[in-house]
């Protein structure tokens, strides 16, 4: 245990000092008429640099998914029991949780159903939510109990929520998202402050406990945190915001802004280079639900719930800096490159492709998403 954390601890101390280094290859930040702007420079140009890199680490699925061959005999969508899609499940998922749970339990919750040209489907065979609800919690549990699947055993103990008709139709275990594919939610927050004597912007980045399952020790936004039923978004942000930071709910409510949303899916690697036959291949709709909070300078936040190691505060150029060098968790460091587009730091000016950026940033997820409006826990 002490070696573990001997080893966390010299990853923090490289990356601190990598945070300090100056990089000659990226957008330059620099004081123009008073306030900061980013300038692209001639290394930019000759490197081909563009923060087009930060999407391709979470999205390259595309759009003509269906005219794959390999694709349409590996990936079945899963559907609800009136034929509603709600998701991509792969056909190697399938057979481990067949494999696992056995015939009787698999077949009294799913149908397997060919369609001609199409992918094939993985049907919930049960009109009642309720029974839905214990079925496949059971056969989460199962798996949790006997598969080799990592994603699994990152139990949380919170469900999401599927949804169809804008209702929640099933409630599935957080680590089982992946082996159904389901669109899942979440909350991100960017925490920040403008400098009183430089009058440059400044953000609070924390970096994930080593202790982590997923992304330990990489840089994150200042809270995150998935949408776990029956919470809100609003709720959600409150409650993450006191667990992760120790902010005070006064502060929060003062001063947090919501910044519209980001979806995709999380599939960062070539599609064609993809055999779907392992948790890498998972296919996740992700929607992220974005919050601005400009802190003053006597707000400090503080890790309280051990998912965080430390807080830093880091400069607009030592922020672009470590998303170019990947410190980021990736759809952390679309967050990031959200918020510098939405102020006017990122622009088409500096990013030769902008408008790509832009539009993959907000993808049209092909299943049912529910409004949150008027959502109360």
């Amino acid at each position: 245990m002490i070696e573990k954390y001997k080893f966390a601890f010299s990853i923090i101390l490289y990356n601190a000092t990598k945070l300090t280094q100056a990089t000659e290859r990226m957008v330059k930040a620099v004081q123009c008429q008073g306030k900061e702007v980013l300038l692209r420079t001639a290394e930019d140009d000759k490197n081909n640099f563009s923060f087009l890199n930060v999407m391709d680490r979470v999205d390259q699925f595309p759009d003509e998914y269906e005219e794959d061959k390999q694709f349409k005999e590996e990936v079945l969508y899963l559907t609800s029991h009136d034929n509603i899609r709600i998701g991509f499940t792969l056909l190697f998922a399938v057979k481990e949780m067949l494999r696992c749970c056995g015939q009787e339990l698999f077949d009294g919750t799913f149908t397997i159903k060919q369609n001609e040209g199409s992918l094939a489907e993985l049907k919930f065979n049960d009109d009642k939510v309720d029974i839905r609800n214990a079925k496949i919690d059971r056969i989460a549990r199962i798996l949790y109990e006997k598969s080799e699947l990592k994603e699994i055993k990152g139990w949380r103990d919170e469900k999401y929520a599927v949804y169809v008709h804008g209702s929640p139709y099933v409630l599935v275990e957080r680590a089982m998202a992946g082996v159904l594919g389901i669109v899942t939610y979440g909350i991100h927050v960017n925490g920040y402050l403008i400098d009183t004597k430089t009058n440059g912007i400044k953000f609070w980045i924390p970096r994930r406990s080593a202790t982590k399952p997923t992304w330990p020790l990489m840089l994150d936004n200042i809270i995150a945190g998935g949408i776990g039923y029956p919470h809100g978004i609003n709720d959600t942000v409150i409650k993450e915001s006191m667990e992760e930071a120790n902010l005070s709910k006064t502060d929060i409510e003062r001063r947090i802004r919501a910044a519209g949303v980001l979806s995709y899916f999380y599939f960062p690697q070539r599609f064609d280079q993809v055999n779907f036959d392992s948790e890498s291949a998972y296919i996740v709709g992700e929607v992220e639900y974005i919050f601005d909070l400009a802190l003053s300078e006597d707000v400090v936040p503080k890790p309280n719930d051990g998912e965080v190691d430390s807080f830093n505060l880091l400069t607009l150029q030592e922020t672009i800096d470590a998303i170019a060098r990947k410190e980021f968790k990736p759809n952390c460091a679309l967050v990031m490159t959200d918020f510098l587009i939405r102020h006017g730091y990122i622009t088409s000016e500096n990013e030769p492709n902008f408008l790509e950026l832009v539009n993959r940033m907000h993808r049209k997820l092909p299943f049912p998403q529910p409004n949150f409006y008027g959502h109360k826990s």
